[in-house]
């Protein structure tokens, strides 16, 4: 229930909670007045896992959080049900700020911190001090989708090749997360991606952990047993190894 009393007070909500039935709660608040900075769980909680596997750490109780939902999050228009409170003109000058908790409880070392905390944060800096961007005033699907696409790669590449080794020798270095390559089979043969351009993929057909100096992955390869892949960025430093078995994949996607 909204006091009427605190609104116009300069009193700041940090509203976290957009779990149903909340999705609309800081949208209320700052319709009726109150300063509103927006900390929603299912965007902006970086402690949240990056995606939807065991041996990623962090929490999951709210989703889960990578830099793209932090980079597509629209202040002003968040994803709910048409039957929830949509923000006016006058609340529009009460969303204040924005702010990514990152909650330490299961948190016990640097490396871990860092891992969750990067690149995510970059996805909130480009959000929080950017204008709003060209592909939430579209009302044509396709256009926003295609300048989403344009925006979203435009931001990656320059957080990949200069952000990123930037950080690996800034005050020492930080471990951010180096994400994961992504599997996928056709025609008897194994496709791989990653989510970071300039970013190397390696691969071993042994079964053997990949280094930074093991076969480079440049085109699709024959499906074969035992095939073993990990992506490493400009210093050397790799992540999780994903590996291939028996025509399944194994590790983390």
């Amino acid at each position: 229930v909204l006091d009427p009393r605190f609104a116009g007070e300069n009193f700041h909500a940090n509203v976290w909670n957009n779990l149903s039935p909340n999705e609309d709660l800081a949208y209320k608040l700052a319709n009726a007045g109150y300063k509103v900075i927006l900390t929603n769980v299912t965007n902006m909680y970086i402690d949240l896992s990056y995606n939807k596997n065991f041996e990623e750490p962090g929490q999951y109780w709210g989703g889960y959080v990578d830099i793209d939902k932090l980079f597509r999050f629209n202040p002003y228009k968040l994803e709910q049900p048409d039957n929830k409170e949509a923000l006016t003109e006058k609340g529009k000058l009460n969303i204040i700020g924005l702010q990514a908790p990152l909650w330490s409880e299961i948190i016990t070392t640097e490396s871990q911190l860092e891992y969750l905390l990067l690149p995510k944060l970059l996805g909130l800096a480009e959000r929080s001090w950017s204008p709003s961007p060209d592909w939430v005033t579209h009302t044509d699907a396709k256009k926003a989708a295609s300048s989403y696409q344009y925006a979203w790669s435009e931001f990656i590449n320059v957080v990949a090749k200069k952000e990123l080794p930037r950080l690996d020798y800034y005050a020492g270095g930080f471990r951010y997360r180096i994400p994961t390559p992504g599997l996928t089979i056709e025609d008897g043969k194994v496709l791989a991606n990653v989510q970071l351009p300039g970013f190397e993929i390696r691969y071993t057909t042994d079964g053997t952990e990949p280094v930074k100096s093991s076969k480079l992955y440049v085109e699709p390869i024959l499906e074969v047993k035992n095939l073993s892949f990990k992506v490493f960025n400009s210093s050397g430093r790799g992540g999780k190894t994903i590996k291939y078995l028996y025509g399944e994949k194994e590790g983390v996607k």
